[in-house]
């Protein structure tokens, strides 16, 4: 049986503001080093086996810290990064709506497959996330495994383990330095076992 637990990174001044924030590589705010702190102290008695993150700055110093009564080798995944927002990136929702009223039109009527222009789409980053996810499973088929990443992410890895596909995604809120859990069999049927602990 394996263990999967996935951490959404501590807070970043990025999350303080209601922007389209993906590819932005923000550091952790000092709340967010207190819930790395918080996490830590967590899983000083529960030792994972492995820790993946993410290897966008808020994600990675997370796992840093956690890790360090650890000492692991950290696993850096680039399918575990958030989405790339494009022309988006970083900002409001307001403004996205008025400077780029065809392109927020075009993906209001296919929020699943529309690319945003320098970035991507719902389903390439849902596709890259399961990617990663399902490659971890594969090698960790027992054990505690902890996945430090983002709420797409997230969103991604709970819809695709518990058979929702993409559309599931949107049917799940992690916040910033919490903790979902997950048991899988040997034969890759997943569990829910606890959601946004924190």
């Amino acid at each position: 049986m394996l263990e999967l637990v996935l951490i959404r990174h501590g807070e970043t001044e990025g999350n303080l503001r209601p922007t389209a924030l993906g590819a932005t590589d923000l550091s952790l705010n000092e709340r967010g080093r207190r819930q790395a702190q918080t996490l830590a102290r967590v899983f000083a008695l529960e030792r994972p086996d492995a820790i993946y993150t993410s290897p966008l700055n808020r994600a990675r110093e997370t796992a840093e810290i956690i890790n360090q009564k650890h000492g692991l080798s950290l696993e850096l995944l680039p399918d575990l990064r958030e989405r790339n927002f494009g022309i988006w990136e970083n900002l409001p929702v307001e403004e996205i709506r008025s400077r780029y009223e065809a392109e927020y039109a075009a993906w209001e009527q296919d929020l699943a497959d529309y690319v945003i222009p320098e970035g991507e789409s719902a389903r390439e980053v849902y596709e890259r996330n399961t990617r990663a996810i399902d490659a971890i499973t594969k090698n960790h088929p027992e054990g505690r495994v902890l996945v430090v990443t983002h709420l797409g992410c997230i969103r991604n890895i709970l819809a695709h383990l518990l058979g929702m596909e993409l559309a599931g995604a949107w049917r799940f809120q992690a916040n910033t330095g919490s903790i979902c859990r997950l048991k899988l069999d040997e034969n890759g049927f997943a569990v829910l076992t606890s959601f946004n602990e924190f």
